[in-house]
């Protein structure tokens, strides 16, 4: 149920025990739902509201490295992110877990194994069936066959969901039921307890007065960059004996995926590329192909994991944008704003249309116009670095009272050489296939350093409160849970040690499954608002 005040929520748990996740977004909500399934009463404490919110420019400030996330890729409201990604799931590799010698600090407190073992669960969770998880049933339901590659590479496909925001894919089950409750517009501010042991939260509504919300479990799921500010300015409150004050690693190890463009695209043969590397769409849903280097190669070749994909730009790109994210809010929002606009974009496609539906309902694939510019795009992971960090200014506070957050973003010097590598990798390979050449960029080829300043962040905040075995090298332990504090977890990419090259949200997910498991180990429940 949805709340805008906080005054029900003084009543104790109705079963017995509460869970209160800080943070209304991707990770929170999925949480919170499957903490519901297991019988759980669980309260989402939202700062934002329903509506698309950003958070106050004097909140937060970027001064190392330009990091565009922090202002555009994060949001205040129900549903956080989830409301502005495209719902693109990837799963992280064997390797990226464990300790790499050319990675300082790459190696995970817990193993592939154990964090693969909660995958396929949580691609049901989301709504994607088993049948989808195979890719080469995928590619052949397409009528294509996988690529076989050398040079260590491999194609692989990422999958997306139907309706990639939350709030609005939980909508019914907020409104429902009785034990998922969400309380709107309130800001966490700090904790109380003793002995290592949160017993409330301290929160101010949108009046400015505080409250103390209690319960059992305590979960941050705010996002990366909110997720250690509040840490921090915990540690910094001198009138409570914060558990985590002494610990360096609050903030620090701040990463993000570093994309660009890297080289420009000669097709060899359309039709078997366009097989390849045209995005897949099955019973709606979409599965993007793209490429990779196996574990096996990374291992010999000692570079950073780096993936790449396809980028198609014709004179209609902008056009065919409009009409899908047209089409989305039709069937998710039921709003049919901007005919107009509708109307002037389906003539700017014009002969395009009739091909475009074919390929979509024919052979389920995405069209691409022939005369589109094809390039090379990467998104790869960084080193860990600890003084790429996340601090707070006291001396400026938001309307919320929390200081301001300051990201100081660094990047290491092995970052390129590695871009560099992959890509001769992806060259070498895509010709022996026979589908295409690559024109590398030059200021990559020379190692240039002003290549560098090409590359951007890709609103992937990670770090902050990385996993560690002991506190000496982490803020949580393997099961997510602050060092120093009997019941305080984080979730979300903040607990991150390194990126891979995948996308973090699936992985963050499938943590958060482990965890619910753990928590509710022994309790049953079923998902029923009665």
């Amino acid at each position: 149920m949805l709340l805008t005040e906080c005054a029900e929520l003084a009543v104790p748990a109705t079963g017995g025990r509460r869970t209160v996740i800080i943070g209304g977004g991707t990770v929170g909500l999925y949480a919170a739902r499957e903490l519901v399934k297991r019988g759980q009463e669980v309260v989402v404490i939202e700062c934002g509201g329903q509506a698309l919110g950003n958070f106050a420019p004097e909140s937060f400030a970027s001064v190392g490295k330009p990091h565009d996330g922090i202002r555009l890729g994060r949001a205040r409201n129900l549903g956080g992110t989830s409301n502005l990604w495209g719902g693109q799931l990837v799963e992280f590799q064997p390797v990226d877990f464990a300790g790499r010698d050319w990675v300082p600090d790459s190696k995970w407190p817990v193993t592939y194994a154990e964090v693969a073992a909660h995958y396929e669960r949580t691609y049901a969770n989301l709504g994607i069936p088993r049948e989808f998880l195979d890719d080469r049933q995928v590619f052949k339901h397409a009528g294509g066959a996988t690529t076989d590659f050398t040079e260590g590479l491999e194609l692989f496909l990422t999958r997306w969901l139907k309706v990639p925001s939350l709030s609005v894919a939980y909508a019914e089950e907020i409104r429902s039921h009785e034990k998922f409750k969400v309380l709107l517009n309130h800001t966490v501010v700090g904790f109380a307890g003793a002995n290592g042991a949160i017993t409330a939260i301290r929160i101010v509504d949108h009046a400015g007065k505080e409250h103390l919300i209690g319960g059992d479990e305590f979960i941050l799921a705010a996002g990366t960059i909110e997720i250690a500010r509040l840490l921090l300015h915990a540690a910094a409150t001198p009138s409570w004996d914060c558990p985590w004050r002494n610990n360096e690693n609050v903030g620090a190890y701040f990463q993000d995926h570093l994309v660009g463009r890297v080289a420009a695209l000669e097709v060899l043969d359309r039709r078997r590329f366009f097989n390849t590397f045209s995005t897949i769409v099955w019973s709606g849903h979409k599965f993007q192909p793209k490429i990779r280097l196996t574990d096996q190669t990374l291992q010999s070749s000692r570079i950073m994991n780096i993936q790449a994909m396809m980028s198609f730009e014709s004179s209609i790109s902008e056009n065919l944008v409009y009409l899908k994210q047209f089409v989305k809010a039709a069937l998710y929002s039921r709003k049919f704003s901007g005919l107009g606009d509708l109307f002037r974009n389906l003539r700017a496609c014009g002969a395009h249309l009739l091909p475009l539906m074919w390929k979509y309902v024919v052979q389920n694939r995405i069209f691409v116009p022939g005369t589109s510019k094809i390039s090379l795009n990467i998104q790869g992971e960084q080193t860990p670095l600890k003084a790429s960090r996340i601090s707070i200014d006291p001396a400026v506070k938001d309307a919320d009272g929390l200081p301001k957050a300051i990201l100081d973003w660094r990047v290491g010097s092995e970052e390129i050489a590695s871009i560099r590598e992959f890509t001769l990798h992806c060259d070498r390979a895509l010709r022996a296939a026979g589908l295409a050449r690559l024109h590398l960029a030059d200021w990559l080829m020379n190692l240039e350093p002003k290549f560098a300043a090409t590359l951007h962040d890709n609103y992937h905040q990670s770090g902050g409160a990385r996993m560690g075995e002991t506190e000496k090298d982490g803020v949580v332990d393997r099961d997510l849970r602050v060092f120093g504090t009997t019941n305080l977890y984080v979730i979300g990419a903040a607990s991150f040690r390194t990126t891979s090259n995948a996308n973090v949200t699936f992985t963050a997910l499938a943590l958060v499954t482990r965890l619910v498991d753990r928590l509710t180990s022994g309790r049953g429940g079923s998902f029923s608002s009665r």
